[in-house]
């Protein structure tokens, strides 16, 4: 198992990446970088694998990659993060079925960056900018975790991407506070209208507009709200709605577990 330790001397501070080495009488070597990224680097593209000559054999193909990978989201964790969800699971098996519809023609670690850009190139002609953008940062991360593990020599796709930005993009602009409040107004009607069903009907869902606006909180979020989550002061986020809508779930990240103060507790 590779770790990074910092070494601070009267020269400066250096980036120390200690990983096994079979060469070794100690059983580990060492490698000094000028910076974390630098020594980071090193470990997450396999070039310390590669320097100790340690290349598996096992993973030779991306779908052997993408199924290990896929194992590891599912039962591990990425990185020493949770297991993902059922929904995001169900999207990584969606964007690994466009990789794996693409004929590599190469064994994984064969692959070479002008491979990757191929492939994206492939991506661009036959699907969206979103989804090409989406199916090449995933595959990014198939590669990073092989390499991490010593499955390939390095992450040949580092680097390649599909641009984000778009000539087309529009700046989000959110409403006023008079828009807002014209919004609240809208609701309050139609809330109050002679129309049985729309009154009914809107007197469930003007509440979430007043919850969102007085406290910031995210749709997935307040639609997830328990009653017994809410007080006078403040209210206590810790669930959300998945992606997906079918299910209740934790927050997406432990900084989304938050208790949010009202704007009445605190301008009264």
């Amino acid at each position: 198992m590779s770790d990074i330790r910092k070494r601070v001397s009267s020269k400066g501070t250096t980036y120390q990446v200690r990983y096994p080495s079979k060469k070794a009488k100690s059983g580990y070597t060492y490698a000094t970088f000028d910076t974390m990224k630098e020594a980071r680097e090193f470990i997450e593209t396999g070039r310390a694998h590669r320097a100790n000559g340690e290349i598996r054999s096992t993973i030779r193909t991306v779908d052997q990659a993408i199924d290990k990978w896929l194992r590891i989201c599912e039962k591990e964790g990425l990185n020493g993060r949770d297991p993902v969800t059922t929904y995001t699971l169900k999207n990584y098996r969606y964007l690994t079925s466009i990789i794996t519809t693409y004929e590599w023609g190469k064994q994984i670690g064969e692959l070479q960056p002008t491979d990757i850009v191929e492939f994206r190139s492939w991506l661009l002609k036959n699907y969206s900018r979103y989804l090409s953008r989406e199916a090449l940062s995933l595959l990014q991360s198939v590669l990073k975790e092989m390499a991490k593990r010593g499955h390939v020599g390095s992450n040949v796709a580092s680097g390649i991407t599909v641009n984000s930005s778009s000539r087309y993009d529009q700046p989000v602009t959110p409403p006023t506070v008079a828009e807002f409040q014209l919004l609240l107004a809208a609701a309050d009607k139609l809330a109050n209208s002679k129309n049985a069903q729309i009154a009914s009907s809107w007197q469930r869902y003007r509440p979430m507009l007043y919850l969102a606006g007085d406290t910031g909180m995210r749709p997935g979020e307040y639609l997830a709200l328990p009653c017994f989550n809410i007080n006078q002061e403040q209210v206590k986020v810790d669930r959300a709605v998945e992606r997906g809508g079918y299910k209740i779930s934790v927050t997406k990240t432990r900084a989304g577990w938050r208790w949010i103060v009202t704007i009445k507790s605190v301008s009264g």
